[in-house]
């Protein structure tokens, strides 16, 4: 099956309605919740979670994409690239996810004043991570705590909401994951296949080596362009 350029923006108009749909979500119940006495942390300029690697799907990787300016495109590059240097004979993804916390640090979308540049098109995965608890939490390498600090953590998190035993909010979380599968479901219906990967490699795929015009020509060459590249590893991008 081949595509055409009409089903990529097809894609990118429903990711905009889906982001659109969660913001409402994430709005009310966050505004319900405090209503009842709880707390949410999320606010401009608490960033630790921005250390985080973030995946997401094809789609919004596009939309991240075209929003990008020259200057953000030169970060996203040396990002990526240092990425697939971490991973070089990574296969767990535990270890993947602490080579990236630990080595790669921030996303390449923080500006200098700490807040994110990409705001307008973030990810879903983005848009649904809410804590419920200080920004601290967000940034702590929880094998570094005392026992005693980890068991006042894990008192201290409300159960009824959060996604144990993190401290951020389950029903948003399984929310956003609902509508990423809803947009990959939607890509294989249109192009017979489906990309799910780094945020920051699959924008630099796009931007600097063609991925979004390879992905209307089959899996194969979408899969041929992340290989030649350097990112094939299942870690980055899969292809399905």
């Amino acid at each position: 099956m081949t595509g055409s350029p009409e089903s990529i923006d097809q894609l990118v108009d429903l990711v905009k309605q889906q982001q659109a749909f969660l913001e409402m979500f994430v709005r009310s119940w966050v505004q319900e919740y405090r209503s009842n006495g709880g707390a949410v942390f999320c606010a401009k300029g608490c960033r630790n979670c921005c250390s985080l690697a973030v995946h997401t799907g094809f789609a919004e990787a596009v939309a991240v994409a075209r929003f990008l300016d020259e200057e953000k495109e030169h970060a996203v590059a040396a990002y990526a690239v240092r990425l697939r240097e971490q991973v070089q004979g990574v296969s767990e993804l535990s270890d993947y996810l602490r080579r990236h916390r630990q080595e790669i640090g921030f996303c390449p979308f923080l500006d200098a004043a700490g807040a994110c540049s990409a705001y307008p098109v973030r990810p879903l995965t983005c848009r649904s991570l809410i804590s419920t608890r200080e920004s601290i939490w967000c940034g702590i390498d929880f094998a570094t705590l005392a026992p005693a600090e980890r068991d006042a953590y894990i008192s201290g998190l409300d159960r009824h909401v959060v996604a144990f035993p993190s401290h951020y909010v389950a029903v948003l979380q399984e929310a956003g994951q609902e509508l990423e599968d809803a947009g990959a479901k939607r890509m294989r219906e249109l192009l017979g296949f489906a990309i799910y990967g780094n945020l920051g490699v699959l924008v630099h795929l796009i931007r600097r080596h063609g991925l979004a015009e390879a992905c209307l020509e089959g899996p194969a060459e979408a899969a041929g362009v992340s290989a030649a590249a350097g990112f094939d590893s299942p870690l980055l991008v899969t292809v399905s």
